[in-house]
């Protein structure tokens, strides 16, 4: 769970940031400091939570300082083991968890950059999450895992297709150029 404290302490430079850039332009839209603030928390979102996480657990590669145990390039070789776990919630919390914590990611980043391309958010979602495995392969406190890298890009293509689908629903409801059609008269 994440801490309040936490919260407040990620938020502050953004409200910082964003105040002087309001004062400075003197401009103010909502929707675009949304599609801002939505990308900025996704991102220190993501960072928080896979490179700085919460001790909920020691690896067995923390006690024995295995270094090689550190890496997993076997396709679906975490996602069988977690499957397989006695305890339901490791599988719900580290799969489900992988795949929520990028479709913020998917969802934001056609808004904040006008990219509106399935396969560029797949690489962005992808890239992303191999920058974020790698990085973690030197905290030793996390591992490189192919899983995550599917699941993440996973994540970040179930966000766009949902920006997808939201923005399709509200320009067909509120598009002032959308056509009625004409009543014929006979």
């Amino acid at each position: 769970m994440i801490r309040l404290d936490s919260i407040i302490l990620l938020a502050i430079p953004w409200i910082i940031y964003r105040v002087v850039v309001l004062a400075i332009h003197n401009q103010f839209s909502l929707k675009n400091e949304w599609n801002k603030g939505l990308f900025y928390f996704s991102v220190v979102f993501i960072y928080s939570l896979t490179l700085f996480p919460f001790p909920l657990n020691v690896y067995s590669h923390m006690e024995s300082g295995a270094a090689y145990q550190l890496v997993n390039l076997t396709p679906f070789a975490t996602i069988n083991s977690q499957l397989t776990h006695s305890n339901e919630m490791v599988a719900f919390r580290n799969i489900v968890g992988n795949i929520l914590l990028f479709m913020p990611l998917g969802f934001s980043i056609p808004q904040r950059f006008n990219i509106n391309k399935f396969w560029a958010i797949v690489f962005l979602g992808f890239f992303t999450s191999l920058l974020v495995e790698v990085m973690q392969i030197f905290t030793f406190i996390r591992s490189f895992d192919v899983d995550d890298l599917m699941l993440n890009t996973l994540g970040a293509s179930i966000g766009f297709v949902l920006y997808r689908l939201f923005n399709k629903a509200g320009h067909s409801r509120n598009n002032p150029y959308k056509k009625e059609p004409r009543a014929t008269s006979r």
